[in-house]
């Protein structure tokens, strides 16, 4: 389990979802530093303290340099998501992550321990040769008020920052996209803020669907051939809360509703040991290049 941690961001997700799961779990945090502290601080930084783990939850702009200063100086680190955007910083930061077998690093896509992550994916396992469509919906109320977003001039920022959640699933179920279709809204401000993608495998229709919205969606819903559907309520959520999956027939006929509590899937990752978190980190690297090459795929189709 982590012990101690230094948290490199102070920011509304920080304040609202990291302190409270680490305070909860008794991890001591030697330091806070915040997103305008110069980067000489943050890497110079020295604490004489055995698996001491990094925590980056800055603007994702600033992820690259940050990250790259501290695996030089051999430290572990957890990286909020996207942890990169661009391919050339990937190289390298997998150059310098191999280069240290020891250390830990992880992006943090805190779903994947969710247990109805897991219930979807023992499903899909199973069933994957019946699924004809897979529809991915995450849509947020007031997106460009929340936190850094509030603030960023990038105006894909809702591919990276939302879109990574069901583009990091669809490459964790192995899945080859061979076609994309874009159609995008932009705001006032000329941001994008509705983006819906169109994707074909070779033997699955792929519809994902994120941007602002009034009214929250997250879901997974699974079409299978004979015209069944699985809907699998809140997939990306990582807080504790109610979650639900929904079986319908061929007529749309409800017909099995499954009810329970899923857990805070940030107090989770912080209770993994440290020799487990750095096996994670080879299948991190290739999620995480996968990641952004279907991000630069779709990219270029907007």
């Amino acid at each position: 389990m982590i012990k101690n941690i230094i948290l490199v961001g102070s920011g509304s997700h920080v304040k609202k979802k990291i302190i409270p799961a680490l305070k909860k779990k008794k991890i001591k945090i030697i330091k806070t530093f915040t997103s305008r502290e110069k980067l000489s601080e943050i890497s110079n930084s020295n604490f004489n303290i055995k698996n001491l783990i990094y925590y980056i939850s800055t603007p994702p702009k600033t992820h690259y340099l940050i990250a790259k200063a501290l695996l030089k100086k051999k430290k572990n680190l957890i990286i909020e998501k996207p942890a990169l955007l661009k391919i050339k910083d990937f190289k390298i930061i997998k150059k310098l992550v191999i280069s240290n077998k020891k250390n830990i690093f992880i992006e943090n896509l805190m779903y994947q321990f969710s247990k109805i992550f897991q219930k979807f994916h023992n499903y899909w396992e199973k069933n994957k040769k019946k699924v004809k469509k897979i529809e991915i919906n995450f849509l947020i109320p007031s997106f460009f008020k929340i936190g850094f977003r509030s603030m960023s001039k990038d105006k894909y920022i809702i591919l990276y920052d939302i879109g990574i959640y069901p583009v990091s699933l669809l490459n964790f179920l192995q899945i080859n996209i061979k076609k994309i279709i874009t159609i995008s809204k932009y705001n006032k401000n000329k941001k994008m803020c509705h983006l819906k993608i169109f994707m074909k495998s070779s033997n699955l229709n792929l519809v994902i669907n994120i941007g602002e919205e009034k009214k929250y969606y997250n879901n997974i819903i699974l079409t299978n051939i004979d015209g069944s559907k699985i809907y699998f309520d809140k997939i990306f959520s990582g807080v504790a809360t109610s979650k639900k999956i929904l079986y319908y027939d061929k007529k749309k006929v409800l017909y099995k509703k499954i009810k329970f509590n899923d857990l805070n899937c940030f107090e989770k990752l912080f209770c993994f040991k440290s020799s487990y978190l750095k096996s994670l980190k080879f299948d991190s690297l290739k999620l995480l290049e996968k990641n952004l090459i279907l991000l630069n795929k779709i990219k270029l189709k907007i």
